[in-house]
């Protein structure tokens, strides 16, 4: 799965001059936590609800409520924005784009093709497509977890395993297991009878 089947096309923007005030009610309005920041076509910064939280004033201010109100109205994208932005491509693997959020701490990130704007993607996004994949979607079924030896023609023997006791797999996942020459398996199926593809499992020295 690549990032430009989950992005978001057509992301709301602002440009430089936009006022705070503007982009809260432009946030409230979108029901959004991002807007990204263009300059005549190119992309220069990204805004967070993080952000805007981050310029609002503190309980703390000797400033009067006429005074902040004042600055915070003139206050403009350019001034508070990140920048620059750290962007990827539509064709990127979508796990390459989760690795960059997670090591990074982004929340989201524009995707750029030819300089040019076509999306963003967000963390939520990238977990609404895992959890699909996963689960199969909203597809019912049963859901194994399984400690396999790492060898060659393990995940064909499983898809027998379940297709021979009346079974279809909907999802399936690889991940480490324990010990070293292991992984652990996530199969989920449809159709199967539980007790026999366990009993079929075991068979096999399947744990």
């Amino acid at each position: 799965m690549f990032v430009n089947e989950v992005m978001t096309i057509d992301p709301v923007t602002i440009s430089p001059k936009t006022t705070l005030p503007e982009i809260v009610q432009l946030m409230r309005e979108k029901q959004i936590r991002r807007v990204l920041v263009l300059d005549k076509n190119k992309l220069v910064g990204i805004i967070s609800d993080n952000d805007v939280d981050s310029v609002m004033p503190s309980p703390a201010t000797t400033l009067s409520r006429w005074e902040m109100n004042t600055l915070l109205d003139k206050l403009t994208a350019k001034e508070f924005m990140t920048s620059p932005v750290f962007v990827i491509s539509p064709d990127c693997p979508l796990e390459e784009a989760a690795r960059v959020l997670l090591d990074r701490k982004f929340g989201a990130l524009p995707v750029m093709q030819e300089r040019k704007l076509v999306g963003i993607v967000t963390e939520s996004d990238i977990f609404s497509a895992f959890v699909g994949m996963l689960s199969g979607g909203d597809v019912p079924g049963l859901r194994f977890v399984l400690e396999v030896e790492e060898k060659r023609g393990v995940l064909a023997t499983l898809g027998s395993i379940v297709n021979d006791n009346g079974g279809n797999i909907v999802a399936i996942a690889t991940m480490p297991a324990g010990a070293e020459d292991h992984r652990r398996v996530l199969v989920k199926e449809e159709g199967a009878d539980p007790v026999k593809v366990k009993a079929a499992l075991e068979e096999v020295d399947i744990e």
